[in-house]
């Protein structure tokens, strides 16, 4: 059974998301990703894409799909973030074998700079370790420097690019990858 982890002094656990956090995993990515992209996109463009992309129902299903894993990370036992390992062929510039995407790793802001997102990226690597994968990889916005900054202070680098559509809006995210077998 998988436990998560538990530090006394920030008292964080993270654990497996079960079929019955779709609606807590649907209101943590709306938010999240609200919070992340709300001062630079447009709002009907953003508020269609977090209504498709995080209807309960289609997190539900996404929970019940055998190529993908979702993490829950708490404070203090309450929901702060949230993050998704996606199986499944990687970007064509992802040179590593074996690869797993972090398709989604989300905070809310009021946790940013308390270490958190560090423990769920290490918990996350771990993870994808342990079920045999080499590589991981993730695409971040290319505007999105505070991000990139923290994944290169965590071993990742720049493999490529990639189109990321929504609504009328199309954005370029850096394909970032990371080698797991140190």
């Amino acid at each position: 059974m998988l436990t998560g982890m538990k530090t006394s002094a920030e008292n964080i656990s993270i654990r497996r998301a079960r079929a019955a956090d779709a609606n807590l995993i649907s209101v943590l990515g709306a938010v999240t990703f609200y919070e992340a992209y709300f001062e630079q996109d447009e709002p009907p463009d953003l508020a269609n894409y977090i209504a498709e992309s995080f209807a309960p129902e289609k997190i539900r299903a996404e929970l019940d799909a055998p190529t993908a894993e979702f993490f829950i990370i708490f404070r203090d036992g309450k929901a702060v973030g949230y993050a998704k390992l996606r199986m499944g062929e990687p970007h064509a510039s992802v040179a590593g074998e074996k690869a797993v995407e972090l398709q989604r790793i989300y905070l809310i802001e009021r946790v940013f700079g308390t270490g958190a997102g560090e423990k769920l990226l290490n918990f996350c690597c771990r993870e994808a370790r342990r079920k045999g994968f080499e590589t991981i990889w993730l695409g971040v916005w290319e505007e999105n420097l505070r991000a990139q900054k923290f994944y290169a202070k965590h071993g990742f680098r720049q493999v490529g690019t990639l189109t990321f559509p929504y609504g009328n809006t199309y954005g370029v995210n850096l394909v970032l990858q990371r080698d797991l077998r140190r």
